[in-house]
């Protein structure tokens, strides 16, 4: 089963997860055949799942007798408490150095100025494997996380800001800092800007992480907006910033491999990823473009919730079986992982292999994972019994705040000095580019630049025209050469056409980082998109990703038509390039009138559907008329003409979406101009209200006649004309919206969007009608509390009044539903109290935690003082839902024959936010492995949801021009609309206009009345399901 995003957001992200198997050569099978080092699915130990270790601190010593390793491989511990603290980030200098980013102040930011936290530089002097010299680089920082040493200093993030520090004096202790990018949002503090490398381009990278939305400036005024999950660049010195992905949801580990292609992790989405420059990621709340988001390089997922500290490995201290694997940890099954990769032309694949290390010990937190300069793999251990950010209190008292590790593993026999790369001369340097190791070759290079700079520039030249030179250094050569601002084209051109496609594709990528291309090297990108290897046309269409031309249409259009389909990382770059040609208004034209064939217009169509201009929606509008399509693509392209072309036309667009796109529904052509006028932030224009009015009336009247349609389309049907009945106040469509409200044979949903268009037509009498309903105690609780806040829409005294006399004797949630309505207005507010000290509903409803925030927002100092004394005597909320936990779990028993029934009640409370599998909703987390987290933890989230909440899924108060306010959790922007979801899962818009404040909520969208709705036997079906998701 794939797994998606899950409940935990967590310090790090997801990579891998697997049982520990037996291990042994690369050849050798096990008694059944099995290849030893495949990966078998087992069940995890449920000593993984508790989000608080209920097992003991463990010294080192006892720690490191927990750790199971494969044959011939050794683990020792490099330092510890009280050397260290707790290490996030790795980084070894050109002295061999180990640099970490160490924080006890985590997950909790310190103040401004009072941060404690340290980066230290770690040195093993005696060769002894163990680090015997520490120096605190900088002790007063505030969760530091990505570093990397460069010369006279480091680089490093500390609350807000990304600084260059300076050792001017040379004693290892930074005495002098500058903000060089910054400052950074850090709402959320446990993935912030993570894993700094130094690229072969001689910038740093770095990862931007979970749900915060940083928008920073470099020194040249340029600046980007990165919103939770990003990947980015910048210079030394900061002058220059640039993202390099979009998307994703935590990425925390990053790697590159002799291609030159970046590598890296992520929380929620998948474990890795091979980045495309530039390229559009998925993330939680993200429109999917209908070209599709940049793909992926695995097919399964893992078992697990948080993964982190991505390395490839191209040493050649391990044995050939565990070079060119990808080795990552896992903090919540105390793991490392490893999977190894074969090409289908540019793309990856990448197959899960036997766990490599397995800690018995569950306090193990692999946070970080480094190879050195020996060719030994060191991990950073968090060692904590509390990893969670959200699944348990930031403040909790059991999060360990001094313990951490830094383990070694190298294989027997092969443990080997680590190069000082600060004392070599020219000659070792140049030679070290040659060197079989990635991360050598790399350090050479880095050391040869910064130290010899020009003088170096000789020698590089003489590399490079030698034909003799090995195609490796001639690579590490030509990236020195560049970033000494000395390549001339004539040597650039020769590498171009080397006969070695390793030499040819880190050329192109050279030509790539040019800041413009003439027409000539321009020529010099076709020859790359038509050359035979598929790694040098996939820089070539990185390389357009960045930099447009129209000569360059027509070479991109083959490029596509020529590629393999399975190559989807080649083919989505060359259409992903083709887009961003789109973005420039004159090729856009010229894309519009080429003469393209019908294969190629294809294309352009598809391209032009994610472009928002006239020029593509024109041709969109040529395209339909001449072209018969299916659904998937008329329907979209059919919004984005309504979404990019002026209002006045949409006469003309009504027109054409009735003659065109035969067999498709007509509601269904009207939905999508509707969506199209939406993003545009228009009102429907009167040919398209006067459409959705008759299509609703007609489909209405159709369904009142002939019983319904009881397909998926048929209920999309009677959706769409309920919703438009309100939207388009049809006083013509009162009756048969009764009708389906009153029918008990009808889909709740249905039945509750009638009521809804009732209370928009006629508030006034719609409300009285909709009081039957209110009160009737045969109706489930869900209908009738749904019913409540239909009747609240329409904001009135009335409404008020009408809600407030129908609180008494009705079951605690919907007296909880009510009074939430109830306290969003001053009046409602004071009716509520009446209620309370009259005795028609309890005063332990003010404590509801919903209803205890909208009370306070607004409240006058007579009514928070009314507040007090009527909760006075009450316990805190917390200590009941602590309580109901514990009732609940003791009572809990596992019972298989209970599976289909808490399916069912899953699918029934929850599966209209939450996915499992392709099942569900998209609003909340994804839910696949969620077993994984054991009793305790997934009843306290069902029980006691508001508990710890991440960022992502925290509700805002949307406060109106109009004195309105809304509420619901933000899920993207779509042109000139913000696209929210309520609280049963559905999206709405509000316009950016009609926006006064937006104010965040203590409280998720998740209901907090499982409690009630849920009774023990319900409660042990749910749980016995959701403890099945493994």
């Amino acid at each position: 089963m794939k797994t998606r995003q899950l409940l935990l957001y967590l310090l790090v992200p997801i990579v891998f997860a697997c049982e520990r198997n037996n291990q042994g050569d690369k050849n050798s099978s096990s008694a059944n055949g099995v290849p030893s080092d495949a990966y078998i699915e087992e069940e995890p130990d449920p000593i993984y799942s508790e989000h608080i270790r209920t097992t003991s601190y463990q010294s080192p010593e006892d720690e490191k007798a927990d750790f199971v390793l494969p044959p011939g491989f050794e683990i020792t511990l490099f330092a510890s408490e009280p050397d260290i603290t707790k290490p996030i980030n790795m980084a070894f200098d050109e002295k061999g150095r180990l640099w970490v980013s160490q924080s006890s102040e985590y997950p909790i930011k310190a103040g401004p100025g009072k941060g404690t936290d340290r980066i230290s530089i770690l040195e093993d002097s005696d060769g002894d494997g163990k680090a015997d010299k520490i120096t605190d680089f900088a002790n007063d920082l505030n969760i530091p996380i990505g570093i990397q040493p460069v010369k006279g200093g480091a680089i490093g993030f500390s609350i807000p800001n990304l600084y260059r520090f300076y050792d001017t004096d040379g004693d290892d202790i930074a005495d002098k800092r500058e903000v060089i990018l910054g400052p950074f949002e850090t709402k959320d503090t446990h993935g912030m800007v993570n894993n700094l490398f130094r690229g072969l381009d001689g910038w740093i990278h770095a990862s931007h992480g979970f749900s915060n939305v940083s928008t920073v400036a470099a020194k040249d005024g340029d600046s980007i907006k990165m919103t939770s999950g990003n990947t980015f660049r910048f210079t030394l010195d900061g002058q220059h910033a640039e993202k390099t992905s979009d998307g994703r949801i935590n990425p925390f580990g990053s790697d590159l491999d002799k291609w030159g292609y970046h590598y890296s992790a992520d929380c929620h989405t998948l474990p890795i990823y091979q980045i495309i420059r530039n390229g559009n990621y998925t993330q939680w709340g993200k429109m999917e473009p209908n070209m599709g988001h940049a793909p992926t390089m695995m097919d399964y997922g893992l078992n697990s919730t948080a993964l982190s500290g991505l390395v490839y490995y191209t040493d050649t201290q391990f044995p050939d079986e565990y070079q060119n694997s990808f080795y990552s940890g896992d903090v919540v099954t105390c793991r490392i992982s490893r999977s190894t990769i074969s090409f289908n032309g540019s793309t990856p694949k990448a197959t899960r292999k036997a766990d490599f290390l397995v800690s018995k010990d569950p306090w193990f937190r692999p946070v970080d994972i480094k190879i050195g300069p020996d060719g030994a793999m060191y991990i950073a251990d968090f060692y904590n019994s509390i990893i969670g950010h959200y699944e348990v209190p930031l403040d909790h008292p059991e999060r360990d705040r001094n313990s951490g590790r830094i383990w070694k593993i190298t294989y027997k026999g092969q443990e080997r000095t680590a190069i000082n790369w600060s004392k070599a001369n020219l000659e070792v340097l140049i030679e070290k580019m040659r060197d079989p190791v990635l991360q050598n070759r790399m350090m050479a290079t880095d050391e040869l630049v910064d130290r010899f700079k020009d003088s170096a520039i000789p020698e590089l030249k003489k590399l490079i025209a030698d034909e003799k030179t090995p195609n490796i250094q001639k690579v590490h050569a030509l990236w020195a050469i560049f970033r000494l601002d000395a390549m001339d084209e004539l040597a650039l051109e020769k590498a171009l056409s080397d006969h070695d496609v390793l030499v040819r594709v880190h050329a192109q990528r050279i030509l790539g980082e040019q800041q413009s291309l003439n027409d000539h090297k321009l020529e010099w990108v076709k020859m790359g998109l038509v050359d035979e290897s598929a790694h040098v046309k996939r820089v070539a269409a990185e390389t357009l990703i960045r930099q447009q031309s129209p000569s360059m249409l027509s070479p991109i259009m083959k490029a596509i038509h020529a590629t393999d389909k399975k190559d989807s990382h080649l083919l989505y770059a060359l259409k992903y390039a083709l887009y961003q040609h789109a973005q420039n208004p004159q090729i856009a034209k010229q894309m519009a009138t080429q003469n393209w064939s019908n294969q190629e217009k294809e294309v352009i169509a598809l391209v032009f559907s994610d472009t928002r201009s006239k020029t593509a929606a024109e041709f969109l509008v040529n395209y339909l008329k001449n072209n018969s399509l299916p659904k998937e693509k008329y329907l979209p392209y059919l919004t984005s003409i309504a979404r990019d072309l002026p209002a006045l036309r949409m006469k003309e667009i009504v027109a054409l979406a009735k003659e065109t796109g035969e067999g498709i529904p007509g509601f269904k052509k009207a939905m999508a101009l509707n969506n199209g006028a939406k993003q545009q932030g228009i009102d429907l224009a009167p040919s398209l209200k006067s459409w959705n009015r008759q299509l609703s009336i007609d489909l209405l009247q159709d369904n009142s006649v002939n019983g319904g349609n009881k397909t998926d389309e048929g209920l999309e049907r009677i959706k769409y004309a309920t919703q438009l009945s309100g939207i388009l106040k049809i006083t013509q469509n009162i009756g048969e919206l009764k009708k389906l409200v009153n029918d008990n044979q009808e889909k709740e949903e249905l039945r509750i969007d009638a009521a809804n268009a009732l209370v928009e037509i006629a508030p006034k009498t719609e409300i009285i009608y909709l009081e039957k309903w209110l009160k009737n105690a045969e109706s489930t609780i869900s209908f009738r509390q749904k019913i409540a806040l239909a009747i609240a829409k329409a904001g009135s005294e009335q409404s008020s009044s009408l809600l407030a006399k129908n609180i008494k004797d009705t079951p605690v949630e919907l007296q909880e539903t009510i009074s939430e309505q109830l306290a969003t207005s001053n009046s409602g507010k004071e009716k509520l109290l009446k209620l309370i000290r009259d005795g028609n509903a309890t005063a332990r409803i003010l404590k509801a935690r919903k209803v205890e925030e909208r009370f306070h927002s607004g409240a006058s100092e007579k009514q928070r003082l009314a507040f007090d004394e009527l909760t006075k005597n009450l316990p805190p909320i917390s200590e009941e839902k602590q309580a109901l936990i514990i009732e609940r779990t003791k009572a809990y028993s596992k019972d298989p024959a209970q599976l289909d029934v808490g399916k069912t009640l899953f699918q029934q409370n929850c599966g209209i936010c939450h996915r499992i599998g392709d099942d569900g909703g998209m609003i909340g987390p994804q839910l696949d492995g969620v077993g994984n987290w054991g009793l305790n933890a997934l009843a306290t989230k069902v029980l006691d949801p508001n508990r710890n909440i991440s960022e992502n899924f925290r509700t805002y108060t949307i406060k109106l021009k109009s004195g309105q306010a809304k509420s619901g959790l933000f899920r993207r922007e779509d042109g000139q609309v913000l696209v929210m979801a309520d609280q049963s899962g559905k999206e709405f818009t509000i316009p950016k206009k009609d926006i006064l404040e937006q104010v965040p909520s203590k409280m998720t969208l998740m209901p907090d009345h499982f409690g009630n709705v849920l009774n023990q036997s319900q409660f042990n079906g749910l749980m016995t399901y959701l403890l099945s998701l493994r």
